[in-house]
């Protein structure tokens, strides 16, 4: 799969894919499809171009599938068929990676829902203890407490707890 696409890297020249799909260079550089001014400049050293009208760059094969509008799939085979090079992908391989990028893609999904389900539940809980230490706050001022009884030391004490499991709370979220 990866060899593959390393493999036609290797064995066609940036320059050439270049000027099969551009043209003749001007002052260096390469005009995109529709531009008056040229915009890509290669690297051979590195055999890598970058656009810097659409702020784009990458390999041979990105080049490929940048101009022609199409995927590395395709911009890959589309070479190999152009410039002769073997050892293609064949489709099998290509629908085996394709189905293993979506199940990639499908547990990410799955994974940030139940990130938003932890954040649902955490904000709940956060909710309940506000909601808590509000009712204990709110008994403790209105004035049917004697100053010490029982149920206002209670409410002073559920007050620190919801405060201390709130401090916690809010630290997960840091």
């Amino acid at each position: 799969m990866r060899e593959d696409f390393e493999s036609v890297k290797a064995q066609v020249d940036i320059k050439n894919i270049a000027t099969y799909l551009l043209g003749k260079p001007c002052q260096g550089m390469y005009r995109f499809p529709g531009e008056r001014t040229p915009s890509i400049k290669l690297y051979p050293s590195t055999n890598s171009f970058y656009d810097f009208g659409r702020g784009t760059g990458g390999d041979c094969v990105r080049l490929w599938s940048h101009v022609k509008g199409c995927d590395s799939w395709t911009a890959l085979r589309e070479i190999a068929s152009v410039f002769g090079v073997s050892a293609v992908l064949n489709e099998t391989d290509r629908k085996n990676i394709v189905a293993k990028i979506k199940a990639q893609e499908t547990a990410k999904r799955a994974q940030e829902q139940a990130e938003k389900r932890k954040r649902k539940q955490w904000l709940k809980e956060v909710e309940r203890l506000q909601e808590w230490r509000q009712l204990c706050q709110n008994l403790l001022d209105s004035g049917h407490l004697l100053p010490f009884c029982d149920v206002r030391s209670w409410c002073y004490s559920e007050i620190q707890m919801a405060d201390y499991q709130l401090d916690i709370l809010c630290k997960i979220l840091d």
